[in-house]
């Protein structure tokens, strides 16, 4: 079942090229590629859910799901050190889904300049010239220090947002202030230095008087912000419309478009499209511009002859899920390491790579992914003691000995809840037959996804849970195996690890001194088998080849979805003929 993808990047069309089956049922020869962008035309793209809500204060970001297009941090991922359409650096793919986040590649926002102090103390140099949406409340008025010093104090102190709930010290130790119009000091705790420093790529700015008027941002209507797009229209379950912001701030960068204003697209729709197979079937025939998918529904796109769309390959650790165990309850046969070790023992890794994911992917996802960003803090399996190696195979004759070391001699029974989605059940249901071989039977609890995200954020489940876990840019914290935090699933709360956190969190922003640490506790980490991650298999992201300047980017830094869509443009002219308009 092994396939060759070719790894395609950038615009590969060539002048003269002639495709066949367009909408007139003959032969089209392809209008020349151009280079210099143009303005005009509609991006579309799909999403999976409406979003909960507009106002990141009050629901996670990932469900405020139009945000990042219409509201701006203070800084983000650099889009000049990723590839840009061929004209980037390459530091950087910006292919994950966002959990890119370390300080080499970040890039000025709203702030256009700072300075890291002391390992307590940035500050911030605002950008002038920086207008909100020409709506009320803001009417289009400059953005200042002020709005920001609001925006980050809510986050600080609201109690349903995620930087308080999730680092309550963090928020209590933090001073911020604006010294004036155009400067912002943010000043903590050096023990806390990274979670402020990491999280203001994350914290989107609104402005004050739209707080003060609405009590919240919680309505589409009331959406404003200073992003290159304006949320005009939302159509719960169907689509949400925005229109390109004539007075955005920020022109390009690099390229054959150098020094234009952006957005070149006059505006964007976000449709809402939960089934996988409606969702491919628009990109199909032409109704989305670009989609990510898995192994399985990719192959439709990556392995025809002559495939008319682009295409690239990667592994995302953004969405993939793990088996947190409850290790905190003494009297649960999760507790024994013996019991975790032979879980991991019964499942046949490879298989599931071989026959879900086609061969291509990793065995070792947790809990950082192996992706070229933080490479210096992975350790290959190859590279692992064979202890560790050896969980990754498949003995379930020394799984049954360790059950039966360990007091379950005939196993038992365990329930688990998960998201009710395709990728997720088939894969569980593999892992469920795959125990019943040592004895132990694994009951499958499918939710749906609002109460799925609600049992994630609260750690509301009685045994086991396949949910997901933090990205990689959030390594140095360790919070997906220390600490009280949702993505530390099994509860774990281990010495040796919570020193290594410590260590960690010393060395920051030293990020090459971090990477060190993580590797050296990789080897110890996973021989304690605190979640179970199973393997994962490459994600795969198609475009049609009329969206130009585009390399296939998900998230320009940390979490920042979607909002590189201001540096693309759409060839209408190559649409219409590929479509036989």
């Amino acid at each position: 079942m092994k396939k060759r993808l070719v790894l395609v990047v950038g615009c590969l069309i060539v002048a003269s090229l002639i495709i066949t089956g367009c909408g007139n049922g003959g032969e089209t020869v392809l209008p020349v590629e151009k280079e210099k962008p143009e303005y005009g035309g509609v991006l579309n793209l799909a999403v999976g859910a409406d979003p909960t809500g507009f106002d990141d204060a009050l629901q996670p970001h990932y469900a405020c799901g139009t945000l990042k297009l219409t509201n701006e941090e203070l800084w983000e991922g650099d889009w000049t050190k990723g590839r840009a359409g061929g004209y980037g650096s390459g530091e950087s793919d910006w292919y994950l889904g966002g959990s890119l986040n370390r300080l080499e590649h970040k890039g000025g926002s709203l702030a256009e300049s700072w300075e890291i102090t002391d390992k307590d103390t940035i500050t911030f140099h605002i950008r002038k010239g920086v207008h909100w949406h020409d709506k009320p409340p803001a009417n289009g008025r400059e953005l200042t220090a002020d709005d920001i010093v609001f925006s980050l104090n809510r986050q600080y102190t609201f109690p349903s947002s995620y930087m308080k709930r999730s680092y309550p010290k963090a928020c209590e130790t933090t001073e911020i202030s604006a010294p004036d119009d155009y400067t912002v000091v943010v000043k903590c705790d050096p023990a806390y230095f990274g979670d402020v420093v990491t999280m203001i790529d994350y914290m989107d700015i609104y402005p004050r008087e739209a707080i003060e008027e609405f009590g919240d941002l919680s309505s589409w209507e009331d959406s404003i912000g200073t992003g290159p797009f304006i949320l005009t229209d939302y159509v719960s379950g169907n689509v949400m419309t925005f229109v390109r912001n004539p007075n955005y701030w920020r022109t390009n960068p690099v390229g054959p478009g150098e020094g234009d204003q952006l957005p070149y697209v006059d505006g964007m729709k976000l449709f809402i499209m939960p089934d996988e197979s409606t969702r491919v079937a628009a990109f199909r025939t032409g109704k989305l511009d670009l989609l990510t998918l898995d192994w399985e529904l990719a192959q439709e796109f990556v392995n025809t002859p002559n495939p008319k769309h682009e295409y690239i390959r990667y592994l995302d650790d953004g969405g993939q899920a793990t088996i947190y165990m409850r290790t905190d309850k003494k009297d649960s046969p999760l507790s024994d390491k013996r019991v975790r070790q032979a879980l991991y023992l019964a499942i046949d890794n490879q298989k599931i790579l071989d026959e879900y994911y086609g061969g291509q992917g990793t065995l070792l996802k947790w809990p950082i992914m192996q992706i070229k960003e933080y490479a210096n803090a992975y350790v290959p399996l190859e590279e692992l003691p064979e202890s560790v190696q050896e969980l990754y195979g498949h003995n379930p004759e020394k799984a049954k000995q360790l059950l039966a070391d360990a007091g379950y001699p005939d196993g038992f029974k365990v329930s688990i809840v998960c998201y009710n989605q395709r990728a997720w059940v088939d894969i569980l249901t593999m892992v469920k037959a795959m125990w019943a071989d040592v004895g132990v039977e694994l009951e499958i609890d499918a939710k749906e996804y609002g109460p799925f995200t609600s049992i994630i954020i609260r750690r509301a489940y009685d045994e086991m849970l396949f949910g997901f876990y933090s990205g990689c840019g959030t390594y140095f914290k360790a919070i997906n195996y220390t600490g009280p935090g949702m993505y530390n699933g099994s509860y774990v709360d281990d010495p040796v690890l919570n020193k290594a956190r410590d260590e960690m969190a010393e060395a920051f922003p030293d990020e090459a001194k971090v990477d060190q640490l993580h590797r050296e506790l990789m080897p110890y980490l996973l021989e304690q088998v605190y979640t179970i991650a199973l393997p994962a298999g490459y994600t795969y992201r198609a475009w049609w080849p009329w969206v130009k300047n585009y390399s296939g980017e998900a998230s320009l830094g940390y979490y920042n979805a979607l909002n590189g869509s201001k540096y693309l443009w759409i060839d209408q002219e190559l649409k219409d003929a590929m479509l036989g308009k």
